[in-house]
């Protein structure tokens, strides 16, 4: 490994400086450090009750960790209420866009010899649909 300097775990330490559906009012503020570690635990207890009761077989610490890092990017772009991001294709599709942007630029924090381990993690529906209904799930109840 070289010796250049990488932020990848600095830069996520700062998920809980990042407020949880900031446009909106709510009761108790929440932070996406929070939010995410509740979608994990959540995420991996639906796992389990899938393969324990309807003979699943998802692999529920993938299902924990797609969980952990499922709004990362939202530390370089912020956090969006979920009736603006889906209120039209357009605006949802330049989300989308730029979430991708914001995965990238995480991505790069990393030395080369761990990018590739992380990838699967940040750029996880395509090739985990299962795993990641599960976490969306969880991310609704939660």
């Amino acid at each position: 490994m070289s010796k250049a300097r990488f932020h990848f775990f600095a830069f996520l330490s700062r998920m809980k400086y990042i407020t949880r559906w900031g446009l909106m009012r709510n009761t108790q503020p929440e932070n996406i450090q929070e939010h995410s570690l509740q979608v994990a635990v959540i995420a991996h207890g639906l796992a389990l009750i899938r393969n324990r009761f309807f003979n699943g077989s998802i692999n529920p610490d993938r299902v924990a960790v797609l969980a952990m890092y499922h709004d990362c990017d939202e530390i370089i772009m912020g956090d969006m209420p979920t009736p603006i991001k889906y209120f039209n294709p357009e605006i949802n599709k330049a989300y989308k866009e730029i979430e991708i942007i914001s995965r990238n630029k995480i991505l790069s924090m990393l030395p080369a010899e761990l990018k590739k381990d992380y990838v699967s993690i940040l750029f996880h529906e395509d090739s985990d649909p299962e795993c990641w209904k599960i976490v969306k799930a969880a991310d609704r109840i939660s």
